[in-house]
């Protein structure tokens, strides 16, 4: 089974139109992904509202589950983060510290939201890649400041090689921090994250349908490491986190 973390839904300025779940299933289809995340496209400013991304899910409630995305400089944040998972079902939250423009580690706009997360039991991702407000010792600071939550980095430091490094020593320090591999530079910093942190903690994304899942698949099969570890990052480790489809 193959689980894409990282697919969008919404208005996204790089394709200059709305990502629907039409277009991710046929992604899907297409690469062999087998279920899906749908998050709403933060590039614009204009993320996708909780009740219209539990409409996308509806068209493949089988496939797909859907995270929310909120303003956090908005006062309601928590209140809307609440509503999103309580009443329209959302899974996780999405964070994207630089098109949000404020650090991951922000205590006043952004701790009051991964706080609620924590309480809802539900997982944050945050955009990592790019400083000064999305980098890896900044998200792993919020996981070790949230040690029950679950913190999701986004892209492992992205394509610095540096940036990985680091992703990879904050997951070392918090055995909360899971690391998601879309648009990592290479396999090998996959293949060093297992061998530091082992397997369990890697999940595999692609950020479809911006970017097509096929090559980065192809970089977990291609890196050295076991089929069972193969198989918990392309499936079964996000499957488990979520509760879903059997896990």
């Amino acid at each position: 089974m193959i689980v894409d973390v990282h697919t969008h839904v919404g208005y996204t300025k790089y394709v200059g139109d709305t990502l629907n779940a039409e277009r991710v299933l046929k992604i899907m289809d297409e690469v062999g992904v087998d279920k899906a995340v749908l998050i709403p496209a933060l590039s614009a400013g204009r993320p996708l509202p909780a009740d219209k991304a539990a409409e996308e899910v509806k068209k493949a409630p089988d496939r797909l589950v859907a995270f929310a995305a909120v303003n956090p400089k908005e006062k309601d944040a928590v209140a809307k983060l609440e509503e999103a998972v309580v009443k329209y079902g959302a899974k996780g939250l999405k964070i994207h510290p630089t098109f949000q423009a404020l650090p991951a580690d922000d205590e006043i706009w952004v701790y009051p939201l991964v706080e609620k997360a924590q309480e809802l039991k539900i997982p944050v991702m945050f955009h990592s890649g790019e400083g000064p407000y999305a980098t890896p010792w900044q998200i792993g600071l919020v996981a070790m400041d949230f040690p029950k939550a679950t913190i999701i980095m986004a892209h492992m430091g992205l394509n610095s090689l540096s940036y990985t490094e680091g992703a990879i020593k904050m997951a070392k320090r918090a055995s909360n921090l899971i690391l998601e591999t879309a648009g990592v530079v290479y396999d090998n910093p996959i293949t060093k994250a297992c061998q530091a942190i082992g397997s369990d903690r890697i999940i595999f994304g692609s950020d479809a349908p911006i970017n097509n899942p096929l090559h980065e698949i192809k970089k977990i099969q291609v890196a050295k490491i076991s089929e069972e570890d193969k198989k918990k990052i392309l499936g079964e480790n996000i499957a488990r986190i979520l509760g879903l489809w059997g896990y």
